[in-house]
């Protein structure tokens, strides 16, 4: 069964965004204090960070790509499909999607 996909309010999603700039990583009591704030599951928090580091990884890739280029050096070669499987990463746009 496929779960619904979560819409955040804006809101939720700037103080989402204002957290991950502090901080990549959110655990423990600071991550159930944010989902209660937010009136959030502690899960949609701890997959939005999940989901926004993939995105931040990405944009790094990406900008490190465009100055290597710029310079005529080859660009990066990305992992294979299989290590990032092995890393954590479960589906092929990289979002991780949990049962709640």
């Amino acid at each position: 069964m496929k779960r619904v996909r979560t819409v955040f309010t804006i809101d939720q999603l700037e103080r989402l965004e204002q957290e991950f700039l502090k901080q990549q990583y959110m655990v423990g009591t600071e991550r159930v204090e944010l989902a209660d704030t937010l009136r959030l599951t502690e899960t949609q928090v701890k997959v939005w960070f999940q989901n926004r580091r993939i995105k931040w990884r990405k944009q790094s890739l990406e900008q490190k790509k465009a100055k290597l280029s710029k310079y005529g050096a080859p660009p990066p070669v990305s992992p294979p499909a299989s290590q990032e499987q092995a890393e954590g990463h479960d589906s092929e746009d990289g979002h991780v999607e949990v049962e709640v």
